[in-house]
């Protein structure tokens, strides 16, 4: 698949066509070790934004698209992504493989889904809402509210509509799942009451978060019955979690040898996931994830996400474990997965290497809290470093923390914090359109929190050596 895409893109798309011819790349490539070794990696940077937009299409296409869906970039501009329902069958193809494997979607019984990814041009929301319509339309008993990312209409739609059906699907970025479990009952909602699953996307999160949700909810299976999808923009959905790889997770999560055998560049527990190699082909160049798929109308071969990560072979995962003692399949009928094993290749993500966090949906840039940091008003009491990550308080809700240091001699007061905050607010609203709509639906609880340190502490600003700007997690 990959090599075809390759000779296809060659052929067909311009700006491919001239990006190879620059980088000196002649021929078909007709065996895969050529095409690791002799093919370049193109990345938003280099190829992307490098050639006019229309250049970045084989013929008709853009004119095939029926949908666009776009996300932030670093400097403001959004980047925009086209696709056909050629593209989007993608995606069916793996929900319902998803739905049916997993939790248990058939023909015979009857599923709410409450979709709570935001709607609009972000391609969470509208992509999955057209596929499951697909599904539905196969004939599976599937019900949608697109509720989007409304926490009281979406309760209110659980309320209304849960009791009346066999099964439910609530769907939406990790916070907001959250959020949504917690007032649950405040609306009158007993999550134990129904079937439920929960399905996820857009970041990663702790096993002690998908506990936290199995116990709240009632959830009797947290292997199968709460998924984490990995998925961008450029390519719609590439990778899923499974009974499988939640279980790999949580078996890392408690043995640290294991962990150190699977994920032997990982600086914390990474998102794991199986995908469909027809679909996508993963690669591991380096430590970051690469990877080659037409799952747009734009074509990309060798894409680079900035993603650090690795893959696995399914059966180099079970040989992996083997080796220290564990018996993978005997530890999926332990816990009642076994039928659902899928004999998939894993791709696995730890961190980003762009200065990029993603939080609570919304992919952070670093350029834009360092252009907040760097005005004038905020020069007498801070330096301009800092330290930023995503955290997590004593209930899991996500925090953007800001570690910044202090001028000598200077503490942060109260009234400083808050101008420091709302400066970085007020340029991520204006500069960044994700957080912009966090923030028209959230409020206050997107704002990040602001810890100051005295100038050149150890924890962060000892000055031997390059600033740690970015400390993150997928």
């Amino acid at each position: 698949m990959a090599m075809k895409l390759f000779n296809f893109s060659v052929r067909n798309v311009s700006a491919y066509k001239n990006f190879t011819k620059k980088n000196k790349v002649r021929g078909k490539v007709s065996d895969i070790e050529t095409f690791k070794k002799q093919i370049p990696l193109v990345r938003k940077s280099n190829y992307l934004r490098k050639f006019p937009y229309e250049q970045l299409f084989p013929e008709n296409g853009l004119a095939e698209a029926t949908t666009v869906s776009a996300t932030s970039g670093s400097t403001g501009e959004p980047f925009y992504f086209p696709r056909s329902e050629v593209h989007d069958a993608y995606y069916e193809t793996i929900l319902e493989i998803l739905f049916v494997n997993q939790f248990g979607l058939s023909k015979k019984t009857s599923t709410l889904c409450v979709l709570g990814f935001g709607l609009g041009i972000w391609i969470g929301g509208i992509f999955t809402y057209k596929n499951l319509n697909k599904l539905a339309q196969k004939g599976y008993r599937l019900t949608i509210v697109p509720a989007g990312t409304n926490k009281e209409l979406f309760l209110i739609s659980c309320k209304k509509f849960a009791a009346l059906y066999d099964n439910m699907v609530i769907m939406g970025y990790p916070p907001f799942i959250k959020d949504v479990i917690d007032d649950g009952p405040d609306y009158g909602v007993k999550w134990n009451k129904y079937n439920l699953r929960i399905l996820t996307a857009a970041e990663g999160y702790s096993e002690d978060f998908r506990d936290y949700l199995a116990k709240k909810t009632g959830i009797r299976n947290k292997y199968s019955q709460i998924v984490n999808i990995y998925g961008t923009v450029e390519q719609g959905t590439i990778a899923h979690e499974t009974a499988l790889t939640a279980l790999v997770r949580s078996l890392s999560d408690k043995n640290k040898k294991l962990f150190k055998m699977l994920f032997p560049n990982a600086t914390s527990m990474p998102t794991v996931a199986q995908y469909y190699p027809y679909f996508t082909y993963f690669e591991a160049v380096d430590g970051e994830v690469v990877v080659t798929s037409f799952s747009s109308s734009i074509p990309l071969v060798r894409y680079a996400f900035s993603d650090l990560g690795g893959v696995i072979p399914f059966r180099e995962l079970l040989k992996k474990c083997k080796e220290i003692g564990i018996d993978l399949i005997a530890e999926a009928k332990k816990t009642g997965i076994y039928d659902q094993v899928l004999h998939l290749p894993i791709v696995y993500l730890f961190a980003r290497n762009d200065f990029t966090i993603v939080f609570r949906g919304a992919n952070i840039y670093l350029g834009e809290i360092r252009t907040a940091l760097d005005k004038k008003e905020l020069s007498g009491f801070i330096t301009g470093k800092a330290t930023i990550f995503k955290n997590e308080d004593t209930r899991m809700n996500p925090i953007l923390e800001i570690n910044v240091e202090l001028r000598k001699s200077v503490s942060l007061t109260a009234k400083m914090k808050k101008q420091i905050t709302e400066h970085v607010v007020q340029e991520l609203r204006s500069k960044n359109s994700e957080y912009a709509y966090l923030y028209s639906q959230e409020g206050k609880k997107v704002y990040p929190k602001i810890i100051g340190w005295p100038y050149r502490h150890s924890k962060y600003f000892s000055g031997n050596g390059k600033q740690q700007w970015v400390k993150n997690n997928i």
